[in-house]
């Protein structure tokens, strides 16, 4: 579903060159979940943001289903990040005057959906994550693991094949990391989801299909 072909970044800092990414390959499945890790600093986000289309290699190539994500026109990629692919952030990156419905209704009106449709199945998605008797509360008023879902939900609004998710229970306390690895775990199992991991959480590396270490930018399979 996702190959990644001899994938570089480099950024530069004055004069200096500073090597993120160095030459990975990297294969995915459909209905897989891979999980990333790797000590700070090792290229995880880079790698998963350049996977996500959220970043520009600086060498090689990344495919979606065969598509050449950087050989397409920005407004197609855009397309591909709110249909094809989902994110799910450690900051969760709700806004803050918009209700948890509202938050979630955003990427599928966005889509030029109709906001009635849009609505009907935000409230579907939000009760699916346990949420159906907060729909009016800001995020301000939702606990982390509680804002987590909203985001999901948020993710799930315009049906992606595939989810990246950047530390996802990386604000959360134990309990509510647990309901996330859990709500996580439905989504590939229920639904299919790919799901492509960046995590230090144990309870998500044993739930991974497949594990990879990232250091210092070079990639080595460890499960």
């Amino acid at each position: 579903m996702l190959k990644a072909e001899n994938l570089h970044k480099v950024y530069q800092d004055g004069k200096i060159n500073l090597e993120a990414i160095k030459g990975i390959n990297l294969e995915i499945k459909k209905g897989e979940i891979l999980c990333i890790i790797g000590p700070s600093g090792a290229g995880k986000s880079t790698l998963l943001h350049l996977l996500g289309g959220l970043d520009t290699p600086s060498k090689g190539k990344v495919f979606l289903e065969g598509k050449d994500l950087y050989h397409i026109s920005e407004e197609q990629r855009a397309r591909i990040r709110n249909r094809t692919i989902g994110f799910v952030f450690q900051f969760y990156h709700l806004l803050p005057d918009f209700s948890a419905l509202e938050n979630v209704i955003l990427p599928a009106v966005i889509d030029s959906s109709s906001f009635l449709k849009a609505k009907d199945k935000a409230l579907r998605l939000l009760k699916l994550v346990g949420l159906g008797a907060r729909l009016g509360h800001k995020p301000a008023q939702l606990s982390g693991g509680e804002q987590q879902r909203v985001a999901i939900a948020r993710t799930l609004i315009n049906d992606p094949q595939i989810i990246f998710c950047d530390e996802p229970t990386g604000n959360l306390d134990s309990e509510r990391g647990k309901e996330i690895v859990e709500l996580l775990g439905n989504l590939n199992r229920e639904g299919n989801k790919t799901l492509v991991m960046v995590s230090h959480d144990e309870k998500i590396a044993k739930m991974a299909h497949r594990i990879v270490h990232i250091r210092d930018g070079r990639l080595k399979e460890v499960k």
